[in-house]
Parts: C-alpha cells; sequence; structure tokens
C-alpha cells in the first residue's frame, strides 16, 4: 500500500476502533468521557485525511497513478474475481477530508448536546451507545467514500442504513421516534432493491463489479453494439435499465421523489443526528453513487436522473415555506438541494453537482447545529412561532446561521464572480442546465429543467430568511422560551469552524479537486454522438450561458430575503393572512402535497387490506381445508377404528377364539378325572362300534 493509502485506512480503521472501545467499555467509561473518545477518533481520522489530501495535491499525474495500488482479490464468483481496495482519485480524497472534518464538529458540538439529557432510557445508559452509532456511522460512510467496486460499495451502503435506523431510533421510548426509524429504513429497502436488481445486472452483463472494470466493459459493450445496448424493454434498453435501477438505491438515500418521504420525519432523532444524516453522510450518499456509476449512465438513464433531482428540488423548496418547525425546514431545504445536485448529475454537470454536495456539506451541518443550538439553549423548543429576538441571547448562533442562509441561498456579485461556495455550485448547475437546454452544441434537455431550479433559486432564500428572522430578528413572541434561551461554547466552536469552511468552501478550494476527478471524455461521446471535453469544462467557457444565468437568478438571493423581510418584519400577521387568502394553495403545502397521506391510503392501506385477505384466505380456505380433512380424518379413521378393525376384524378373531374356547370347553368337559367315567365312556364307545359294524 502507498502512504496515502496508509492514511486512508488508518483514517478509516479509528473510527471503527472507537465503536469497538464503546461496546465493550463505553458503561465503564461514563459521561462525557465516552464521548470524547468518539470525538478523539474522529479528530484523529480528520488529521490523517488532512495528510493525505496534502500529499495527494503534491504529486504529479505519475506519483498520483503510482500511488494506487492494485485491490485484494477476497474471492472469486466463478470467474469473476470479488475485490477490495481503495479508489484514489481527488474526489475521493477531498470527500473523505470532508466527511471526516464535518462529522469531527458534529462529535465535539454532541458532546455539549447530550451534556443536558439524561443517561438513561428506561434504565438503560444510552451515552455511550449514541457515540457507539455515531463512530460506526462514520467508519461506515468513509468506507463507502474510498470503495473501489460495487459490491465493497453495497456493504458499506447498507451499514449506513443500519446505522441511520439506529439513530434515527434513538429515543426508542417515543413512538414517533421508533415509526420514524422504521419509515425511514423500509423506505429505503425499497430504493436498495432496485439497487441490488442493477447491480445483479452490472454482475451478468459487464461481469465486473469494480467501478473501473465495470466502466471499461460498459465502454466496450458500447461500441460492440452488445445485447446490453440492443435488446429493449418497455422501449428502454437495458443498458438504461440497468442505470436507472442503480439510480433506485440513490432515490432512496439522498431522498429524491417519490421516496423523499422519510428524511423529514428523521428529525425525531437528536438534533446531531440529523446534523450527520443531512449534511456529509447519509444523504450524500446516494448523490456520491450516482457520480461513481456516472459512467454506466446512457442518455435517456441521464434525463431520468435530471427529472426526479428536477422535481423532488421544487417540491422540498415549496413545502419548505410554510414550515415552522426549525428542523423541518432545514429538512425540507435538504430534500430541495440533493434535487439540485441530481439535476446537475443528469444534466451533465458533474462538477457542479459535486462541488454543490461538498459545500452543501458545510452549510446544512452548520445550519443544523446552529438550530440544535437553538433547540438546546431554549428549552427543547423547536416551533419558530414561538422563537423571535433571541440573536440578543444567541449572537454567535446568530451570525453563523446567517452565514448559511448567505450560502445556501446563493448569495453573490455575478459581475464581479463573487459569493460563497453555494453561488458558485448552484451557478455552474443552472449554466450546464441552460446550455443543455437551448446550446446549440449540447441541446437535449427539456425546458422545465432550466425553468424549474431557476424559479426555485427565489423561493430558496425566501424560505431560509424566513426561518433566520422568525427565529433571532424581531420581538420575542413568547416571554418563557426567550427566558431560558443561552448559547453554550462547546456548541458554538464547531459553529465557528463550519462558517469558516462554508465561506473557505468556495470556487478555488475545491471546485478544482472535483475537476480533477471528472470522467473520461467517453461519456460526452455516448451522450452526444462525438468525442467532447466533460460538460463542466466546455460549458464553463460558454459567456452566453454565463450571461443568461446571471440575468435570470443573478439577484434572486436579495428578492428572496427582501420578500421575507417584508412579509415576516411585523411577526406572523402578514403571513396568517396570506395564508388565510391563499388557504388551497397553503393547505396543499402543510399537508406535503398529501404524499403521506396518499402512501397511507394505498401502501399502508393496502398492505393493510392485503393482510386481511390473506388472513381470510388463511382462516377460511388453508385453514377451512386443513379443519375439513382434519375432520374428514377422524371420521375414516373412527369407521376403520371402531367399525372395520374392531367391529370386523376384532370380531372375527373374537369369534374364532370364542369358538376355539368352546369346543375347547366341550372337549374338557368329560375330562372329570375319574376312572369309572372313562371305562364307561371307553365301553360305551366300544358297544356303539360293535353295533355299527354288525348292522352296517
Amino acid at each position: 500500500m502507498s502512504e496515502i493509502e496508509v492514511l486512508l485506512t488508518g483514517g478509516l480503521l479509528l473510527p471503527l476502533l472507537a465503536f469497538v472501545i464503546l461496546v465493550f467499555a463505553g458503561a465503564r467509561l461514563g459521561k462525557p468521557a465516552s464521548g470524547w473518545v468518539a470525538a478523539g477518533a474522529i479528530a484523529a481520522t480528520t488529521g490523517l485525511s488532512a495528510l493525505a489530501l496534502a500529499q495527494w495535491q503534491g504529486l504529479d499525474a505519475a506519483g498520483r497513478s503510482a500511488a494506487q495500488t492494485p485491490p485484494i482479490v477476497w474471492a472469486h464468483l466463478g470467474t469473476i474475481p470479488i475485490s477490495f481496495g481503495i479508489n484514489l482519485d481527488s474526489l475521493t480524497l477531498i470527500m473523505f477530508f470532508m466527511v471526516s472534518l464535518v462529522s469531527a464538529c458534529i462529535f465535539v458540538f454532541s458532546i455539549g448536546y447530550m451534556a443536558g439529557h439524561s443517561d438513561e432510557i428506561d434504565g438503560i445508559s444510552k451515552y455511550h451507545r449514541f457515540f457507539a452509532y455515531l463512530s460506526l456511522f462514520c467508519f461506515s460512510m468513509l468506507l463507502l467514500v474510498i470503495a473501489d467496486s460495487l459490491l465493497l460499495l453495497l456493504i458499506a451502503w447498507e451499514l449506513v442504513g443500519l446505522c441511520s435506523y439506529l439513530l434515527i431510533g434513538y429515543y426508542f421510548h417515543r413512538r414517533s421516534a421508533s415509526t420514524a426509524a422504521i419509515k425511514a429504513f423500509v423506505t429505503n429497502r425499497v430504493g436498495d432493491f432496485g439497487f441490488i436488481i442493477g447491480l445483479g445486472m452490472v454482475f451478468c452483463f459487464l461481469g465486473d463489479f469494480s467501478l473501473s472494470g465495470a466502466a471499461e466493459k460498459f465502454r466496450q459493450q458500447w461500441e460492440a453494439g452488445s445485447v446490453l445496448f440492443r435488446e429493449r424493454f418497455l422501449g428502454l434498453n437495458l443498458a438504461t435499465w440497468m442505470g436507472m435501477l442503480l439510480f433506485c438505491g440513490a432515490i432512496g438515500k439522498s431522498a429524491q421523489f417519490p421516496l423523499h418521504v422519510w428524511l423529514p420525519d428523521a428529525m425525531e432523532g437528536p438534533t446531531p443526528v440529523s446534523a450527520l444524516i443531512h449534511a456529509a453522510t447519509m444523504v450524500a450518499a446516494g448523490v456520491y453513487l450516482t457520480a461513481r456509476i456516472f459512467v454506466l449512465l446512457t442518455p435517456e438513464a441521464q434525463l431520468f436522473v435530471a427529472i426526479i433531482g428536477g422535481i423532488t428540488l421544487a417540491l422540498g423548496a415549496l413545502v419548505a415555506i410554510v414550515q415552522t418547525d426549525i428542523k423541518r425546514v432545514l429538512a425540507y431545504s435538504t430534500v430541495s438541494q440533493l434535487g439540485y445536485m441530481m439535476l446537475g448529475l443528469g444534466a451533465g454537470a458533474w462538477i457542479g453537482a459535486l462541488f454543490h454536495l461538498l459545500t452543501h456539506a458545510f452549510f446544512k451541518a452548520l445550519m443544523f447545529l446552529g438550530s440544535g443550538q437553538v433547540i438546546e439553549g431554549c428549552h427543547h423548543e423547536q416551533d419558530l412561532r414561538r422563537m423571535g429576538g433571541l440573536w440578543r441571547k444567541m449572537p454567535v448562533t446568530c451570525a453563523t446561521f446567517l452565514v448559511g442562509v448567505l450560502a445556501i441561498a446563493g448569495a453573490g456579485i455575478p459581475l464581479l464572480r463573487v459569493g460563497l461556495g453555494g453561488y458558485f455550485s448552484k451557478d455552474e448547475i443552472l449554466v450546464v442546465s441552460w446550455s443543455r437546454v437551448w446550446g446549440q452544441e449540447y441541446a437535449g434537455l427539456p425546458g422545465a429543467l432550466f425553468i424549474v431550479p431557476a424559479l426555485i433559486a427565489y423561493v430558496t432564500p425566501f424560505y431560509m430568511m424566513r426561518c433566520w428572522w422568525l427565529a433571532f430578528m424581531g420581538q420575542p413572541r413568547d416571554p418563557r422560551v426567550y427566558a431560558h434561551a443561552h448559547e453554550s461554547r462547546l456548541m458554538y466552536i464547531p459553529l465557528v469552524v463550519l462558517a469558516a469552511g462554508t465561506v473557505l468552501s468556495g470556487y478555488v478550494l475545491f471546485r478544482p479537486m472535483v475537476a480533477e476527478a471528472v470522467p473520461q471524455p467517453f461519456l460526452t461521446r455516448i451522450v452526444d454522438g462525438a468525442a467532447h471535453e466533460s460538460y463542466g469544462q466546455v460549458v464553463a467557457a460558454d459567456h452566453r450561458a454565463h450571461a443568461a444565468v446571471a440575468w435570470a437568478v443573478g439577484g434572486a438571493f436579495a428578492i428572496g430575503f427582501v420578500v421575507a423581510i417584508a412579509v415576516y418584519r411585523r411577526g406572523l400577521a402578514a403571513a396568517a393572512l396570506l395564508a388565510q387568502r391563499l388557504r388551497p394553495l397553503y393547505v396543499l403545502l402543510v399537508k406535503k402535497f398529501y404524499f403521506d397521506e396518499v402512501y397511507g391510503a394505498v401502501l399502508v392501506a393496502g398492505t393493510m387490506a392485503l393482510k386481511t385477505v390473506c388472513y381470510a384466505f388463511d382462516r377460511l380456505i388453508i385453514d377451512g381445508l386443513v379443519d375439513v380433512s382434519g375432520f374428514l380424518t377422524r371420521r375414516c379413521s373412527f369407521v376403520s377404528g371402531n367399525v372395520l378393525d374392531a367391529g370386523l376384524v376384532d370380531g372375527a378373531v373374537n369369534a374364532v377364539g370364542q369358538g376355539t374356547w368352546r369346543l375347547g370347553g366341550l372337549a374338557r368337559s368329560p375330562q372329570v378325572g375319574r376312572i369309572r367315567n372313562y371305562i364307561l365312556l371307553a365301553a360305551g364307545g366300544l358297544a356303539a362300534v360293535v353295533l355299527w359294524v354288525a348292522y352296517r
């Protein structure tokens, strides 16, 4: 193994070691030592990942190629080797560093957050278990990042799902938390079912689980016009179905339409868990998977990804407008931003989508931890309608939360190309989308895939400024909540670190490294039929696209902020009046487009109805047949046992026995033991014989 791979492997194993320690010794370590063991392990991982990143940046192309060692062959599935190794490229290094850094901030924040919580739930110590779950979660996510094969990625993928179930349901004594955990787990299994079928198609048609090997086999089969591209099912070739089925896993993990319903309910877990799931880890896994399998997506599959992303970003943003729970606002915001990333990948903005993933990790973790500071400081209050004026009690939280709001809103100055990370990443996604819709060289996407994200660019700053304003500005709306408000230093130090990361994770820091890992030009050859550079590089030079996007959404953040402040400047009265006048739309958004109700009526109620039918079938048909069979068997056994066997067979045997017994009795009757009787009998018999002979 190269030195960089050793650093990554060490960084991967440290959270696993912390998990093992906490499982076996966490109860003895107690509070807060258990938390510091986990935080120390992930902090050390962050340091190792920073060293690996620095070494990688210092290598030339030849050095980077030499740093990649062959994977270890673990077994053979027929003729296909099952190998595990590290997928070493710039994206792996930057993702590994980002995941570990954000997780380290969340771990430190968690120590302060959990300090005010009871150590026991139903008499069971849970503090060390919480940090054990967090450590296993980070190990699973880091394993997913470095996986060089789809099979190893699937193993890490399922571990992430298991840990999310444990963390969302951490407060298992609350029915809402246990229900949310089950909902998340089951919903993700629906997506994973498609992912496993797609993996089976990779096995059958490509015969290689490694990412690079599968990509090469895919290219060869495309050039050869193999059955994978010839055969069609429901109008789409098998290669398209394979790509869409693999993407189903990302639909579940990254909460894309129509499997987005689990993510807002995941807010039932502790706030640090919400930050971990919604920032750099679980939801990022789906985007990361889509980026890695991008080489296996046909044009139709890419269009499918773009459409799903476009629908998701609109749904999430619109529902976020009316949410009153501060964590649910951020949850639906995450759904919307993940939609942006998927739209970017589907449109071909590979660099912009991954760049947005990295910047989103920082500002969304910042805002979730900020919301945790607010909730904990306000005595576990999450309702924005009961807050207000908190900037006086929580100045650091207020300022850092605003940094996150500016980043997600895409605040920047288009003419000067100055802004936060979210400005650059969203701008690049929209530029590529515009070019794919109206550009001459790359035309081919429906116009809605630019118009919808452009319109949502105005909605995002509105609901985020609404959230910030209702929480921190204006007058206190609940004196009790305001009186309890305070902020903890241990909890706001990570906010400052993440705010700095949000500011620094701009165009100069992350994007060049993401661009180094962009897939080969073969991808655009599949899409366009001619060899070109990658979309992100070509469109970046398209000044018409940049001008169009700057004109369309350049001031969107300012307009959204102004409208939000105008509506909520004097409290909730104006918003209530608008809700009354637009009641049908308001109810539609409050009900979240009735997805939960539809799923409840169709899937849950349908399952219950199917259960009732199956129960009735089992009770009436299966049990009825068994009962009838038992009854007939009992009657047959009665006839055969009592009538045939006991009456006929046993009767005949008994009659023979009784007849023999009676004949024996008759034969015994002369045997009385008296000699004169025997002489008389013999003489009588002799006389009878003589008479018979004489008179014959």
